[in-house]
């Protein structure tokens, strides 16, 4: 009986020496499993943040890259309303012009964007055997009603009586252009729209030379 009751004793106290280390371990367990665990988790949530700030950046790039091409865009599409030549005209040859001339209805024309005075533009169109331009028709010559700036036309204003006259001894008709007085002066520039406007003939201007072919 006495063996027995040692037996059972030392059971006891080895079953309770081990569930007092069980116990001893399981903080220091759970502590390692944090301590192995946390940098992990802190890891995921920086990539996560990482993820969200680069795609956040490439957004707002991406909006910006948009934004820059609607301005650009605007920018080109004004510079194209702007230009002294249209553009659907630029290499449309139907006829006998000189090379690099527009050739619209049958009529040549060549836009300069050297500044001369009205007598020294007269020259240089002749050297290149043609004339300032000259309004025939609103309706044949449509396209002049989109070209911006000024530019020097074919057209003088007799001093003895103030009336206009072309290059070809014909007078100017209200069916063809409207003269607006700007300024003191003889000759004249085309505007848009089918309009002149009075300029001093000393003044410097691009100028619109003119072939008529029929």
């Amino acid at each position: 009986m006495s063996k027995s009751h040692d037996y059972n004793f030392e059971l006891a106290k080895r079953d309770t020496s081990t569930r007092h280390q069980k116990q001893s371990f399981t903080p220091v367990t759970s502590k390692r499993r944090e301590q192995r665990f946390t940098p992990a988790t802190s890891k995921r949530r920086e990539n996560s943040s990482s993820f969200y700030l680069s795609r956040f950046i490439a957004v707002a790039m991406g909006i910006r890259f948009i934004v820059m091409a609607m301005i650009w865009s605007a920018i080109f599409i004004h510079s194209l309303s702007n230009q002294e030549v249209p553009v659907s005209l630029k290499g449309n040859y139907c006829g006998p012009c000189p090379k690099n001339w527009i050739c619209y209805r049958n009529n040549c024309y060549q836009f300069f964007n050297e500044n001369k005075n009205w007598y020294q533009s007269q020259a240089s169109c002749m050297s290149q055997n043609s004339s300032l331009l000259k309004i025939y028709s609103r309706v044949e010559q449509d396209f002049l009603k989109l070209v911006k700036s000024y530019h020097w036309m074919g057209l003088v204003q007799i001093p003895t009586n103030g009336s206009w006259q072309w290059e070809d001894g014909s007078f100017l008709s209200p069916s063809q252009l409207t003269m607006i007085e700007m300024q003191n002066g003889t000759c004249a520039v085309y505007g848009s729209s089918f309009k002149g406007y009075t300029e001093n003939c000393l003044n410097p201007n691009t100028y619109i030379c003119m072939q008529r072919i029929v």
